[in-house]
């Protein structure tokens, strides 16, 4: 089916530059920071991933991170048409098993990192691995984070891939240095170094915009017509995305949703707290998922940092919300989960959100984690709406947060669906 796509469209990816952007986390934001470049130095750029699919000023709400290859192959026909000189897209682990961009040209490859994640679909890590490293053999050139495992993994069996990292690495971001109102570091390439000062904030967005810059580096753009508009940057919509209405502490809401993302998002937010502020971080694992990462979720919450936690539902679909809360709740030392003060476990989100703002205090700092730009609740196989920022926003507000889910039947066990 990709193949008989992409020739119905004309075989547009050999006439456009395409950036292939792979791994646990980071996929979203690297390629809207590749996009947000692109069209403020007047160059358009396509998108095709989780939050948004884009070509020109043609936009629309994405179903999964990689559609199917007709779909695909129409946004990368649309991006040509309408005169983007690039085109920025996620590639799913699934999108490689299922053939969804089979065929396909990208002009440079990039690999971010591989964390714990989607095990209902693969194997095991290794097939996990695996599917992502097939991408490369479709790239005419390829990135590799230096600084994460199965990136140092790929760099070894493929010896002409470029590696980043932030600290080693053919491209590089050195004299790192992070602050509550943004990032800066210096920006090695194999021919150049650049002055990079961003509004971004936490570790992670020095990867993910280091990650940026290298791909378009090697994809052929000239990067001192880009840096200018670094400034500018306002990464992806639900990533580390404050939420200010005047309130005297912080809230934050976030997409992470693996065990390495959670603690990745912990060490950020213990980096802005004030002295004297507590940490809370709000979180809840999918279901019919992977459940042997609810447990680890759970751990990486505590082991990154969190005074306050409270545990709840995300995305419950077809499945008990309280036995999903047991299944977590076992990677929580016991001393934890009775402290009252330290765990809260409320199974119904709306609530959890309410009862969390109502116990932060001035210089606290409140990280809600999972749903990130969702608009919904899936519960029962049925998308009741429902977002992060909308609830915390009713709660700081004083009004109930809508729980449309409230009434809909006990979970039952159902077929599971697949991702990506």
């Amino acid at each position: 089916m990709a193949l008989l796509a992409r020739r119905i469209h004309g075989s547009p990816d050999s006439q456009l530059p395409i950036i292939a952007v792979t791994g646990t986390n980071g996929k979203t934001t690297t390629t809207m920071l590749i996009r947000q470049l692109l069209m403020a130095s007047g160059m358009g750029c396509g998108i095709i991933g989780t939050v948004l699919n884009a070509a020109g000023s043609i936009e629309t709400e994405a179903v999964r991170t990689s559609p199917e290859s007709a779909s695909f192959f129409r946004w990368v026909r649309r991006s040509l048409d309408e005169g983007d000189h690039a085109l920025a897209v996620e590639v799913s682990s699934h999108a490689m098993d299922l053939a969804r961009v089979h065929g396909t040209e990208f002009r440079v490859g990039l690999f971010t990192n591989l964390t714990q994640d989607h095990l209902d679909f693969h194997e095991n890590m290794e097939a996990y691995f695996r599917a992502k490293a097939r991408l490369f053999l479709q790239c005419s050139c390829g990135l590799a984070n230096v600084d994460d495992e199965y990136g140092r993994r790929l760099l070894n069996e493929d010896p002409g891939l470029r590696s980043y990292g932030l600290d080693a690495g053919d491209y590089r971001a050195e004299n790192l240095a992070m602050s509550h109102v943004g990032t800066s570091f210096t920006l090695f390439t194999p021919r150049h170094r650049h002055s990079v000062n961003s509004p971004l904030l936490g570790r992670f967005n020095a990867y993910n915009l280091l990650a940026a810059l290298s791909s378009l580096d090697m994809a052929g753009f000239d990067l001192d017509a880009l840096l200018p508009y670094v400034g500018e940057l306002r990464g992806a919509p639900g990533r580390l995305e404050r939420v200010d209405m005047g309130q005297g502490f912080g809230v934050m809401v976030d997409y992470a949703h693996t065990p390495d993302a959670l603690e990745k998002m912990l060490i950020a937010g213990k980096g802005l707290l004030v002295p004297g502020g507590r940490l809370h971080v709000l979180f809840g694992c999918g279901g019919d998922r992977d459940r042997t990462k609810r447990p680890v979720m759970a751990l990486a919450v505590v082991n990154g940092g969190a005074d306050v936690i409270w545990h709840t539902s995300d995305n419950t679909r077809t499945e008990d919300p309280e036995q999903m809360l047991d299944d977590a709740a076992r990677g929580i030392p016991g001393d934890i989960l009775a402290d009252p003060v330290r765990y809260h476990r409320i199974a119904d989100r709306a609530l959890a959100v309410e009862a969390a703002i109502m116990d932060c205090r001035p210089g606290d700092l409140l990280l809600l984690a999972g749903k990130g730009h969702e608009p919904y609740q899936d519960v029962m196989g049925v998308k009741h709406p429902y977002s992060d920022r909308a609830a915390v926003e009713a709660a700081l507000r004083g009004e109930a947060i809508p729980r449309p889910w409230s009434q809909a039947s006990q979970a039952v066990p159902g077929p599971r669906r697949g991702s990506g």
